[in-house]
């Protein structure tokens, strides 16, 4: 039985077992052999650029008579065909290296179980992988010779979020193993260096923030838990509470912000159902779109699901209009989904920011090409994950069209004198449809949870890859409450 090192073990375990494999850069097969031998795969496709590498592996094959492996001579992913592939390790390489061979393969993104084994530069393949819209799903420290390295388990979402430097210098490692507390430990001495040099250098400004990002690990290292406030503070530095509307009510609406937190829970709704999900499952808060109080309450029973929530001891968080009109908000969030890049315009502006620009509701697109009214429609219904999607039909191809998540009906005249051709949006009453079509609009309702819901999911990412140390999960209890036939 082949022995594997402790780096490509910990690779071995991330490996899902549903199909083939890929081992990209395989050197002398050892992963690839083990794989077979394990039983874990049936098939894996071994690959490297060069042809001592291959001939390595193609003697590992014979000595341990290893069938079901298949040698590819590839630069990269560049000569391998990803059907049936679920899988792909790419150890022993320099961040960037695997960075440059990820976005050379289209194909990776559907749905692919990534390993990643980053030598160097361990940071900059996780900045990349957010930022081209991947996620890492788990992040384990391993120890080999003198070194503590990462393996990262990531999969492609198609959420484009920018990290800050824990994320960057600590990704998800498991505080809770010895060699995760090594990881971490490297990292702040590795900070704290950086952030003496700077300051010897008069460059007090840089020295501030490694300094800063160093003393977040020690609290890391320390045990202390993460509070209420300051994820709150977190979201208020791109969706500030100030920029709520009159009528709002977002913010801390139960518990307090000095409670520890270590689970959260995501909502688009805070309902009794989610209220119960959240004391099942040990959140401490719930972070929601619409606000859990919104009009008075005249009686306090327990079927309220603020009330629920004061009863369990469980803090609740609001984003309401804030997500709305924040860049990268609810609106953005659907043009990201859908692949259309934002062209300027806001639909309804609510105020002016400090640095002078202007926030509001809704965003002006260009789509990534020209649709019919039926293939935008089709389109909505297939990423937003819709069982209906009203519209109304434009006569001619679609390429400007304006967003509004939620009740956005009343915008319709907005849009049109952004010059959209189509409008997508949700709660579209009677008139509003006359009035489209005798603007000769396209308009798509896809309904208000599936406008908004991505957005909080958006949102739940976010959150995970700025704290890594709390544990952030999308409800299971929300959902639709329209049921159709």
């Amino acid at each position: 039985m082949i022995i594997l090192d402790k780096r490509l073990s910990m690779c071995a375990e991330m490996v899902s077992g549903k199909g083939v494999v890929c081992d990209v850069g395989t050197d002398h097969a050892y992963l690839a052999a083990y794989l077979i031998q394990s039983g874990k795969c049936g098939r894996v496709i071994a690959s490297d650029i060069n042809d001592g590498p291959l001939k390595f592996a193609e003697q590992t094959l014979i000595k341990y008579n290893i069938n079901g492996v298949t040698l590819i001579k590839s630069d990269g992913l560049k000569n391998i065909d990803g059907k049936g592939v679920t899988d792909i390790v790419i150890a022993g390489m320099g961040g960037e290296t695997i960075c440059s061979i990820l976005k050379e393969a289209d194909w990776i993104k559907n749905k692919l179980n990534l390993i990643l084994q980053p030598m160097t530069r361990a940071g900059y393949l996780r900045k990349w992988l957010y930022a081209n819209g991947f996620e890492i799903s788990e992040e384990k420290a391993v120890s080999h010779d003198r070194f503590v390295y990462s393996v990262i388990r990531a999969v492609y979402t198609g959420v484009k979020i920018s990290v800050g430097q824990v994320m960057e210098n600590i990704g998800r490692i498991n505080i809770t193993t010895d060699d995760g507390i090594k990881y971490i430990s490297r990292q702040y001495e590795k900070l704290n260096n950086i952030a003496a040099g700077l300051k010897k250098a008069g460059k007090l400004e840089d020295a501030e923030n490694y300094q800063n990002t160093a003393n977040s690990l020690m609290l890391i290292l320390e045990g202390k838990m993460i509070t209420v406030s300051e994820i709150y503070n977190f979201i208020n530095s791109f969706a500030p509470f100030e920029s709520q509307e009159k009528w709002d009510n977002s913010g801390i609406l139960t518990g307090t912000g000095d409670k520890k937190i270590s689970k959260v829970l995501v909502a688009l709704d805070i309902t009794n159902e989610v209220a119960d999900e959240a004391a099942e499952t040990g959140s401490e808060l719930v972070i929601a779109h619409h606000p859990i109080i919104f009009n008075p309450l005249k009686s306090l029973t327990e079927d309220i699901p603020a009330i629920r929530l004061v009863k369990s001891g469980i803090s609740s968080l609001c984003v309401h209009t804030p997500y709305d009109c924040a860049s990268g908000g609810m609106s953005d969030v659907i043009a990201d989904i859908l692949g259309f890049t934002k062209a300027g315009g806001i639909l309804e502006t609510s105020g002016i920011r400090k640095d002078g620009t202007p926030y509001g509701f809704g965003c002006v697109c260009e789509a990534d090409r020209e649709y019919t009214s039926e293939e935008l429609a089709l389109k909505l219904k297939d990423a937003l994950n819709c069982c209906v999607v009203k519209y109304t039909e434009y006569f001619g191809p679609v390429r400007k069209i304006a967003i509004c998540t939620g009740s956005g009906g009343s915008l319709l005249s907005e849009a049109y004198a952004l010059g959209a051709e189509a409008y997508i949006t949700s709660e579209v009453k009677h008139d509003q449809w006359i009035e489209a079509k005798r603007l000769g609009m396209a308009v798509f309702d896809c309904g208000h949870f599936h406008t908004e819901n991505p957005g909080m999911q958006r949102l739940c990412s976010i959150l995970s890859a700025e704290f890594p140390q709390v544990e952030f999960i999308m409800s299971e209890a929300n959902g639709d409450p329209v049921k159709y036939v």
